[in-house]
């Protein structure tokens, strides 16, 4: 009976202390549980922040990529080892594909002209001057470059360059002229005096004439390069004009020059200066003579094509050779060693002071330089 007592005691007591831990251990599960619905909610927050980060850099990466595709210059990314990672659309514009992968100093090498380097600037082999900045990259090895067009503004800075030196030639040459004038003239005068009576003494009067008449066209057209050309409405007969032309310069060609006029319409006429259109004839002519070194066949002919006047000078010389045709309208550009390289410059003022142009065609066969003056009532023919 006591033992049967002593086990149900027992037992009770069991029941107790299972109880007591079955609260500890339910109240620790509910601690628990709070902790990981924490826990839980906590990485929920911390995921979404991350989320909207990853987000907020996605935006920011494709803005920036916008930014660098928008801007006027190509990008090209390289690493430490001087090799293109990265390159933007316009890098594919201004240099040759591939980029990507190649060193920068292949690149250099496919790319740039040889001694081709100026001023931080490089000048492509298709003639294009590219400026080139070079930037560290801060978090790793390696460098952006920055390459931008700038052929444009190199050549209004040297044409402002070469405006400034035509200033200052102009002027120059100017005053230079207008003292020479004077003294010309009078050794013009007096060479026509010279004893002609002899073989001898013809020559040496032709030659010093021919010499005279060389340096009054220099100073012509240093002068009218100068002055430039005042637009005249005078109204001209094509043919009186080009008459005149023949008229004036026939002494001065060579033994062996033929010089002929042709106008197919007798009646047409252009407004225009007069002096200005004869002059830039004359350079026209003399320079077909010296082309074709005292032995050439000039035809000087004026037609009407469509609403306008084309005056021309044709000639059987052996050509313009196609490495001066680029220049050949450039002040003080010449072939001659004693050129003034401003009579063809004379010819395409000219021009352009009557809204007109020139132009040249050439062959082994000849050539021939065309001044075009519009219509706008200045061709037309009297009835």
């Amino acid at each position: 009976m006591a033992a049967t007592s002593l086990n149900a005691e027992q037992l009770h007591n069991a029941f107790e202390i299972f109880n007591r831990q079955s609260g500890l251990l339910e109240e620790t599960y509910r601690d628990l549980q709070d902790t990981v619905d924490a826990l839980t909610n906590q990485l929920r927050r911390e995921q979404s922040a991350r989320l909207r980060e990853l987000v907020k850099k996605e935006r920011l990466g494709r803005r920036l990529s916008e930014l660098l595709e928008t801007l006027p210059g190509a990008i090209l990314v390289i690493d430490a080892a001087g090799v293109i990672r990265q390159q933007n659309s316009q890098a594919s514009a201004l240099l040759n594909q591939p980029l990507i992968g190649c060193s920068w100093a292949a690149i250099v090498k496919r790319e740039v002209r040889d001694g081709g380097s100026e001023d931080g600037n490089i000048q492509l082999r298709d003639g294009r001057w590219l400026s080139l900045s070079r930037r560290p990259l801060k978090s790793e090895s390696g460098e952006v470059l920055l390459l931008s067009d700038v052929t444009e503004s190199r050549q209004m800075a040297e044409l402002r360059e070469r405006n400034d030196r035509l200033t200052a030639i102009g002027e120059m040459t100017a005053e230079f002229a207008h003292q020479v004038r004077t003294p010309l003239a009078s050794a013009m005068l007096y060479v026509g005096q010279l004893d002609r009576s002899t073989r001898n003494g013809a020559r040496v009067a032709d030659k010093v004439t021919a010499g005279l008449h060389d340096l009054k066209r220099m100073v012509n057209d240093m002068l009218g390069f100068a002055a430039g050309v005042r637009r005249s409405q005078q109204k001209i007969s094509v043919v009186e004009l080009l008459e005149d032309v023949r008229r004036t310069i026939d002494g001065q060609l060579g033994n062996n020059t033929r010089l002929r006029v042709c106008v197919a319409d007798a009646n047409l006429t252009v407004a225009a200066n007069k002096d200005a259109l004869k002059g830039a004839l004359l350079n026209l002519v003399t320079n077909a003579d010296q082309a074709g070194q005292g032995e050439a066949r000039i035809l000087l002919h004026g037609h009407r094509y469509d609403d306008a006047v084309q005056l021309c000078v044709t000639d059987d010389g052996p050509g313009v050779p196609e490495d001066v045709r680029l220049h050949l309208f450039e002040p003080f550009f010449t072939t001659r060693p004693q050129g003034t390289g401003l009579g063809l410059s004379v010819v395409k003022a000219v021009a352009k002071a009557h809204d007109g142009d020139v132009a040249m065609s050439t062959s082994y066969l000849g050539s021939t330089f065309t001044i075009e003056l519009p219509g706008d009532g200045g061709c037309r023919s009297e009835s």
